[in-house]
């Protein structure tokens, strides 16, 4: 299974709130009132940012110029493909997304979803956008950020107050979408269901966990290019 992860902001001339809404209210509903898209989409979230919500956990600056982080699990690319080209999505759907958001500043990735804690899912998310340092191949910096993400958070005393449950997207080859030496486009995106919304507080007094994580950051990261988002989740299709 692959995910497909849409970053976006929303059109110019609408708000947040007005975006949200159609995204919620018009959007949402048309695509699940097309059997043939709709069937061919396992799970279909939109994540909202909590604007007043900054990363308490880790520190990195938030991405406002994001409206939304939209999420699609598909059984394969080859799936995803077939969904987004067939006649019904192309004169039903693919009309109304340029009716909310703003296309060219959008970023679609496509990636496999490894999970670092098993647990629950919750609404209330903390999304970590990563790319990598210079020098790095992509799969080089997914396998090392991996393993030693793992062993950080399972050495950490605050992770489990924190963090019901924990993911990382990890992009996909670059054949499928992009090239991956566009330094716009991200590596990992870390994705921490959060116990409580503002709930990265414990996180952030976890001495040890802190200095560990910012040695592995300044080994690995590409300097200025990690955003967070803070961000409620729908559920379009469950």
């Amino acid at each position: 299974m692959i995910k497909m992860m849409i970053l976006a902001p929303r059109k110019e001339g609408m708000t947040h709130a007005e975006f949200r809404h159609y995204v919620s209210e018009v959007h949402g509903p048309l695509v699940k009132s097309v059997p043939e898209v709709a069937r061919g989409i396992r799970h279909y979230h939109y994540n909202f940012p909590v604007f007043e919500l900054g990363d308490e956990a880790f520190g990195h600056p938030r991405a406002d110029h994001l409206d939304i982080v939209t999420e699609a699990w598909f059984d394969s690319r080859l799936a995803q493909i077939r969904n987004m080209s067939g006649p019904e999505y192309l004169a039903i759907v693919r009309p109304d997304e340029g009716r909310f958001a703003n296309e060219a500043g959008a970023l679609m990735h496509y990636t496999h979803e490894i999970e670092i804690t098993a647990g629950d899912w919750s609404g209330d998310k903390l999304f970590i956008m990563r790319r990598r340092r210079e020098g790095l191949s992509r799969a080089e910096f997914q396998s090392r950020w991996r393993a030693a993400f793992t062993e950080i958070v399972a050495e950490s005393a605050a992770w489990p107050h924190a963090v019901s449950r924990c993911v990382q997207n990890h992009t996909l080859p670059e054949d499928l979408l992009h090239n991956g030496q566009d330094p716009a486009y991200f590596d990992v995106i870390d994705e921490l269901f959060l116990h409580a919304r503002g709930g990265g507080a414990a996180l952030a007094a976890d001495a040890p966990f802190q200095a560990e994580l910012r040695a592995l950051e300044q080994e690995l990261l590409a300097p200025g290019r990690t955003l967070s988002l803070v961000t409620e989740t729908i559920r379009n299709i469950a």
